[in-house]
């Protein structure tokens, strides 16, 4: 178990932002910011809709290019 830190709060922001996450999924977003900060080397997930998905992997990853954080975290 990890704390929730103010840089995974913010980085979870910056999804929200950039529309990664609708602001509803607040919590997904948290959930991913805190595995790739914590450098995970997988999210498991039953919310194949939210966070399972190739094309909002994609769009994660080139924030964390964008902020300077870990880029591989794989759903599974």
């Amino acid at each position: 178990m990890h704390t929730v830190t103010d840089e995974m709060r913010e980085l979870a922001g910056s999804y929200l932002a950039e529309e990664v996450f609708a602001p509803k999924d607040y919590n997904d977003a948290l959930h991913v910011a805190v595995a790739v900060l914590t450098r995970q080397d997988i999210l498991l997930s039953w919310n194949f809709k939210h966070l399972v998905n190739r094309r909002r992997r994609a769009r994660v990853n080139d924030v964390n290019v964008v902020r300077g954080a870990p880029t591989r975290v794989s759903p599974v």
